[in-house]
């Protein structure tokens, strides 16, 4: 009897341990601090006295400053809209997956800010796509499926167009038609529409996006004296 007892108090205990398991065991609470984010999807932070690169899981972000791609249309606010809610929030942590690193050697995680998961909020605001879900299973894929059919349906972000955002990524050539984007530079005081020829001589990281002409005149810019850019314009 002594020993069925005994059995059934171990049998108890790996039951928690099993449910415990699939709790927050896997999440670690990181400081606000040692946090700096890099671009929509990818965050540095500082554990052990050591800067990990954290790649967001099942997420991906246009690009703001990429070596062969450069800088992509809603990059730089998608970066934006993840370091607002990083430095808005009193709770960070991080969770991660089975995989935990890429083959990079990025640190795999969702991110969750004061209980909200990071990628589901860039989703939600059409800046980010599903992408790289190497899991069908994956925890939280169902609920960022959601949250991109929304985005998709009210055509926010980067789902306004209808051809940049594809499976394997996302394609400014498909944009040079679009009549309400504009280009210019950092240091320039004129403004391109955005299939012009001349915006690929601008260096990446000089690249500035508008979404209307009024925006791009809000700047105190003016419409750039290559006429051929502007024949389909009134």
């Amino acid at each position: 009897m002594a020993a069925k007892r005994k059995f059934a108090v171990w049998g108890l205990l790996l039951a928690l341990l099993i449910v415990a398991g699939c709790g927050d065991a896997d999440r670690t609470e990181v400081s606000k601090q040692s946090v700096t984010v890099v671009d929509g999807d990818t965050i540095k932070v500082k554990m052990k006295k050591k800067e990990e690169t954290v790649r967001l899981l099942l997420v991906d972000t246009p690009e703001t400053n990429h070596p062969e791609i450069g800088k992509q249309p809603l990059g730089d606010e998608a970066k934006a809209f993840a370091k607002k809610l990083i430095n808005e929030a009193k709770k960070i942590e991080l969770e991660k997956e089975e995989t935990k690193r890429d083959k990079y050697g990025r640190f795999l995680a969702y991110v969750l800010v004061d209980g909200k998961l990071l990628q589901e909020e860039l989703v939600k605001e059409g800046f980010a796509r599903i992408a790289y879900v190497d899991q069908p299973d994956a925890k939280y894929l169902d609920e960022l499926k959601k949250a991109e059919q929304e985005a998709q349906r009210k055509k926010v972000g980067i789902w306004q167009w209808d051809d940049y955002t594809k499976k394997d990524g996302f394609k400014v050539e498909s944009l040079e038609k679009e009549g309400n984007i504009f280009v210019a530079s950092k240091n320039g005081d004129v403004y391109h529409p955005i299939g012009c020829h001349v915006v690929k001589d601008i260096k990446p990281e000089n690249l500035i996006y508008f979404y209307s002409e009024q925006d791009a005149m809000k700047t105190n810019r003016h419409r750039s004296e290559v006429k051929e850019c502007w024949n389909s314009y009134k």
